[in-house]
């Protein structure tokens, strides 16, 4: 879905990988360990990359370090067509169509509000009938995919109507919050309270 915006295969990469691990820095052998890019065109996204603004140089010891600027004015919005098509919501979301019946699927905190740093993990909500072991090989996938620990939190929809219906801190916050749909919408999400 990206690719018809971006097409460049490996600037999507580049993008979505720097996206996906702010106030990290790597170097450009470690993005070539990391990436499918060819080493050409991985320099060229770099420089094309640093050249507008969004990614960040510095050097050390003859080495240049990138990293995303994250007050770069569209981060955000960038950040949230990534996570929407090529980023972590699209390795989260394939997974998840796999493990049972699920009606809303969803990430929570840091990550949603724009505020993640390099230790933050990824908080995912999940409201279905699944299968715990499949969520978690699936989980498993997704965070070597993507280099990000995902932090799974589940209920079935009785239980998620009990706990918004008796007022809990976490579903109030949960509702309240921002939020990235990997699976359902708002309007599906407040159905299942």
């Amino acid at each position: 879905m990206l690719s018809t915006l971006i097409t460049s295969k490996s600037r999507i990469e580049v993008l979505t990988w720097f996206v996906s691990h702010p106030g990290e820095r790597f170097h450009y052998l470690q993005l070539d360990r990391l990436l499918a890019s060819s080493r050409a065109s991985l320099q060229r996204e770099l420089k094309r990359l640093e050249d507008g603004g969004l990614l960040r140089s510095t050097k050390e010891a003859n080495i240049r370090f990138y990293s995303i600027d994250q007050d770069y004015p569209l981060y955000p919005e960038l950040k949230s067509i990534i996570f929407k098509t090529a980023g972590l919501a699209d390795f989260l979301r394939d997974s998840l169509h796999e493990i049972g019946v699920i009606e809303v699927a969803l990430i929570f905190g840091s990550v949603a509000k724009n505020v993640e740093d390099m230790a933050s993990d990824v908080d995912l909500l999940v409201i279905g009938d699944i299968d715990m072991d499949a969520l978690h090989e699936a989980l498993d996938a997704a965070e070597q995919r993507t280099g990000r620990e995902v932090n799974p939190t589940v209920y079935s929809r009785e239980e998620w109507s009990g706990r918004v219906k008796t007022g809990r801190a976490f579903a109030t916050d949960v509702l309240e919050g921002k939020k990235i749909f990997l699976m359902g919408d708002e309007d599906e999400l407040r159905r299942t309270a």
